[in-house]
């Protein structure tokens, strides 16, 4: 027997064991009962006699129904591991006893000569063979057996007693029993299948429950491996560099010394192979650094920067009688990176370019350039007059320990660093890189990187025109769960004003039960959790993903949001994800929205924000005024004064789009204006003030100027 049939046979075993644990919980014995008490009246009825035999088999039935249930909680304190069919065979021997207790009480209970009486003891045991189904169908030869036994003397008695209807009744009473039997089969396969999926199940979570101990323990191997690679780090940065920077410093003072030729050109050749191993050992430091190693300063001078590079290399230019030139278009801004990481890069492409360059010149130039998503970032292209990229060096340009010449590398011990490091350092910055060569006609090398303050640097989805209008969404429901700190409660203020429902997770692993659990129209998302909420269980709702500096973009989102970002972007992103909000909206609409967002991106794009912002302080102070004014007036009751308030209210709220107040003031003047009671006034009137507390509150989480 090979093992795949040893391992079939003990799945079965377990099966029918769980048939057999179905077949006993099911046992209701008692439930045929209430059958047997109604069959005894009618048989004294049709026989107009008093006696003792037709209470006999009901006598019997109920000893059988104990015994029942004895073999029922015996089965329950069996012993573990005890054989299923020896169980199933006590069963088998308890329902032919049962039936024959139903069996016996035919011949007691049939009425010779009586039809109505024949009918209604057929239609009494129909219905008790009908509830034993429901209780020995997961076993069919303990319900084949108690119908045989139960129903066979009926059908006999019936065609003993001959007759078209009797004959009928009895054909009808043996195709329901056969029916049922038949039945059986079916239920088994269904039990069958159910108990199948439950071990299955039971196998899923144990391998599920492993696989995710051994996730913990690989995640804490990793922190572990991730500490003592920085440890090794620093402690390669202190122990290396310290001694290195020393051997540099007196091999330069000896350069500077009275030396003869010999000693001089031993020194100069000590100085310059360790200057090539600390700019290794630097790039590989830099290489190997965390994705998250970022540096709090991303605020840089791409002009002042670019100057630096140009006069640090410009000796070095002179050496090979090249020239260095620095070019740019006016008002070049500032860019969202690090100002010695944008230096080192920068410096990298320049010190390449003179490197692979024996005559011409090197062009170090910056532009601002648009791009067709009307994100603004500033172009650096160093271009030289060299002897290009070969077509075999193209793809392996910018993989580690890849040097585009083998001969160059040779000549200058180059590891094949410098553009590895420059790649990883502009894409940790949200920019991108590349270049354009043609073999014997030089190089032009180029990186982006975006500018300072933009609002949401934005990859992926289909993102909205940049003359388009930027309109916050209305009504949805929103589900945001981002590690880092401020960044829910920054969504939170922009969106919430709108009408729009913000549920904040308090972990990642909430994020996916809530996602899984409740309706969302959207998820907004850190990067690095991206990922895992999209595989959760039950995760179809569209999903943006907010990247801070160093995180890596994720793969499932539908769009990814660079932080910081403005409002604008952020609507824009939605917009991209839910054109036109298509679908039905899943957060509640009791409460209005305290701005409409139509009315308000349209009055911001007419005037401006900074003459907004001056609109919106003198409304305040203009609104808060008339509020108190009508809390004052409906005290005093003089309603006239404040139906003239609340449309006051209505003039200045709805022109500015706020929505929620507007509405509630003019709730108050058509109350006022039917006469409704002082009641329902001063209720009315203590919607206007709270819609309007609400309304301020809202204004401050989009302009805190306007506090």
């Amino acid at each position: 027997m090979t093992a795949n049939d040893t391992a079939h046979r003990q799945d079965a075993g377990q099966i029918f064991a769980g048939r057999i644990d179905v077949l006993y919980a099911l046992g209701r014995h008692y439930l045929s009962l209430p059958f047997a008490v109604l069959c005894v009246p009618a048989a004294l009825i049709a026989g107009h006699r008093l006696g003792m035999l037709p209470v006999i088999p009901l006598l019997f039935q109920i000893s059988v129904v104990i015994a029942a249930e004895h073999l029922t909680t015996a089965y329950k304190h069996r012993a573990p591991g005890s054989d299923p069919h020896y169980w199933a065979d006590r069963y088998t021997f308890v329902s032919a006893i049962a039936g024959a207790s139903w069996g016996l009480g035919a011949l007691f209970w049939f009425s010779w000569g009586s039809f109505p009486a024949q009918a209604y003891l057929a239609l009494a045991y129909l219905g008790m063979t009908a509830t034993e189904f429901i209780a020995r169908s997961a076993h069919r030869r303990a319900f084949a057996v108690h119908t045989l036994f139960s129903l066979g003397p009926l059908v006999g008695m019936l065609l003993i007693q001959g007759g078209a209807y009797a004959v009928m009744t009895a054909l009808l009473v043996g195709i329901f029993g056969a029916v049922l039997i038949s039945y059986c089969s079916g239920m088994g396969r269904l039990i069958d299948d159910g108990l199948q999926l439950r071990t299955e199940n039971a196998d899923l979570i144990v391998e599920l429950s492993r696989e995710k101990s051994e996730a913990i323990v690989a995640r804490d191997e990793a922190r572990a491996c991730a500490n003592a690679k920085s440890a090794f780090l620093a402690n390669i940065s202190h122990e290396l560099r310290t001694p290195m920077n020393a051997l540099l410093g007196m091999a330069q003072l000896l350069e500077r010394a009275d030396l003869p030729k010999q000693q001089a050109d031993h020194v100069k050749v000590m100085l310059e192979a360790g200057r090539g191993l600390q700019t290794l050992l630097d790039d590989v430091i830099a290489l190997s650094r965390d994705d998250d190693d970022r540096l709090e300063d991303e605020d840089c001078d791409a002009m002042q920067t670019a100057r630096a590079v140009t006069r640090l290399l410009q000796p070095r230019a002179w050496e090979k009688r090249l020239r260095l030139n620095l070019s740019c278009s006016a008002e070049i801004p500032r860019v969202a990176a690090d100002p010695r990481r944008v230096r080192q890069a920068l410096l990298k492409l320049a010190d390449n370019a003179l490197k692979f360059t024996d005559r011409g010149a090197v062009d170090i130039r910056l532009d601002c350039e648009t791009d067709e998503r009307g994100q603004s970032f500033v172009r650096f292209v160093v271009s030289d007059t060299g002897k290009g990229v070969s077509a075999t060096a193209a793809p392996l340009l910018f993989q580690p320990f890849s040097p585009g010449d083998s001969s160059y590398a040779r000549k200058e011990q180059g590891a094949g660093l410098g553009l590895a490091v420059t790649k990883r350092i502009v894409e940790q910055a949200g920019g991108a890189i590349g270049f354009e060569s043609l073999a014997g006609q030089g190089a032009q090398f180029w990186f982006t990187l975006p500018v300072s303050g933009q609002t949401g640097f934005i990859a992926g989805g289909a993102v909205s025109r940049p003359d388009a209008p930027a309109v916050a969404p209305q009504g949805l429901a929103i589900l945001v769960f981002t590690p880092a700190p401020n960044v829910a409660p920054t969504i939170l203020n922009l969106l919430e004003p709108f009408g729009n429902r913000i549920t904040i997770a308090d972990s990642a692993a909430d994020a996916a039960a809530r996602a899984g659990r409740q309706a969302f129209d959207l998820v907004i998302v850190g990067a690095g959790d991206a990922d895992l909420l999209a595989a959760a269980p039950g995760a179809k709702t569209p999903m943006v993903a907010v990247m801070l500096r160093g995180d890596p973009a994720p793969a499932a989102s539908d769009c990814t949001l660079r932080w910081p970002v403005s409002g604008e972007a952020l609507y824009r992103a939605i917009q991209s994800v839910l054109p036109g909000h298509a679908g039905e909206s899943h957060a509640p609409q009791e409460l209005i929205a305290p701005i409409d967002a139509v009315a308000f991106s349209t009055l911001e794009k007419s005037v401006g924000v900074t003459a907004l912002i001056d609109i919106l302080q003198s409304y305040v102070v203009t609104a808060e005024q008339l509020a108190d004014d009508l809390a004052q007036a409906c005290a005093q009751e003089k309603w006239e004064e404040a139906a003239r308030l609340a449309q006051d209210i209505i003039g200045a709220a709805g022109g500015l789009g706020l929505s929620a107040v507007t509405q509630a003031a003019r709730q108050f003047a058509q109350k006022t204006r039917e006469g409704a009671d002082p009641h329902a006034l001063r209720n009315a009137a203590q919607q206007v003030v709270a819609e309007q507390l609400r309304t301020r509150l809202a204004l401050n989480h989009l302009y805190p100027d306007v506090a």
